[in-house]
């Protein structure tokens, strides 16, 4: 067992270097992509869970009213998602994610003027915006640059979210608390201006050289695996792939959708009443949600990259026992009755 574990160390440090006997540059996006997660997608999702006890009294609206915010994000996300990745093919990924950056900082900043309900609502407009199409830009990215270690790498950008959730949902309570539930996002505007925008500009590198593509995706250096066999571009002399109308003709394809519906209905029907639940109907402080919050990505951390390192290990059939996994898990919340069993 030490001697193949040995061995996948050994794979990973090959890979880690590009053509040029140095780090290969798809790295750097993939650490690229993790300011980009952590202040454009994920402040907005943690933030506002956090916010909703607050917004409930001051604004005095009720709970419906108030995760409806989420529903009007999830909307505008699920329409612009349509023309997303169009966007990023002619425009790049570079592009993108200066506009994602650009409308989720404005979008922050009108939280500070939000003082009623369909303000509330239209605050989640600029932040559906920009949801989707960073995933994508940031997804494409790693794609770009990536084949046989495609699975590592989006368990590491993947990742990301989970690293914030480790150390952002205390601090975003405390500025919740400290500055009130309309300030905290419009500070965190300057996260985007001051650290997203110049990582953007300096670091991330649409795409890569023709020794770095066939470094990746041809057959150069393609010696004996331990257990890569996740690769989604095998080493054929047949540039086609699958025309979209051939992937929409597969029963897999629609199956995944509906698998994937009903995950995020029931996920999202959880997370997003929870933290009122927990705050205004048992009593409990912020903080103390914030610590769980922050608990559960660090186990989520370790997952993430587990299940890239899974898929490269069994490719997408041996990681279909995650969607039980996420069934059993979900039913465990049915007996929250107090912190420790939170």
């Amino acid at each position: 067992m030490s001697n193949r574990f040995t061995r996948v160390f050994r794979e990973i440090q090959s890979e880690i270097k590009g053509p040029d006997g140095k780090m290969y540059y798809g790295w750097w996006n993939v650490a690229a992509v993790f300011p980009c997660v952590i202040f454009i997608f994920s402040t907005a999702n943690m933030m506002l869970q956090l916010m909703y006890p607050a917004v409930e009294s001051a604004l005095n609206l009720s709970r419906a009213e108030v995760v409806s915010i989420y529903s009007v994000k999830s909307g505008t996300a699920a329409i612009v998602a349509f023309g997303a990745g169009f966007l990023i093919d002619r425009w790049g990924v570079k592009t993108i994610l200066y506009l994602c950056a650009t409308m989720t900082m404005l979008g922050f900043v009108f939280f500070h003027f939000v003082d009623g309900k369909w303000m509330w609502w239209l605050a989640g407009i600029p932040l559906g915006f920009s949801s989707i199409p960073l995933l994508l830009a940031t997804k494409t990215l790693v794609a770009r640059w990536f084949n046989r270690r495609l699975g590592l790498a989006l368990g590491l950008a993947a990742s990301a979210t989970s690293i914030s959730g480790m150390v952002f949902p205390v601090f975003f309570a405390w500025l919740i608390q400290t500055y009130g539930w309309n300030n905290g996002l419009p500070i965190m505007s300057l996260a985007i201006l001051f650290v997203v925008f110049p990582v953007v500009y300096y670091v991330v590198k649409d795409n890569p050289t023709q020794e770095e593509v066939r470094r990746e995706f041809g057959s150069e250096a393609a010696k004996p695996r331990t257990f890569v066999k996740g690769r989604l571009i095998e080493e054929t002399q047949d540039d086609t792939g699958p025309s979209f109308s051939n992937i929409l003709r597969n029963p897999v394809f629609w199956v995944l959708c509906v698998v994937q519906f009903f995950i995020g209905f029931v996920d999202q029907g959880f997370t997003q009443n929870v933290t009122p639940f927990l705050v205004r109907d048992l009593n409990f402080t912020l903080y103390a949600v914030a610590s769980t919050v922050s608990l559960s990505f660090v186990l989520g951390f370790s997952s993430k990259i587990f299940f890239g390192w899974f898929f490269d290990r069994y490719s997408l059939k041996g990681i279909s026992f995650c969607y039980v996994m996420i069934a059993f898990y979900i039913s465990l919340a049915f007996g929250i009755q107090g912190l420790v069993t939170l």
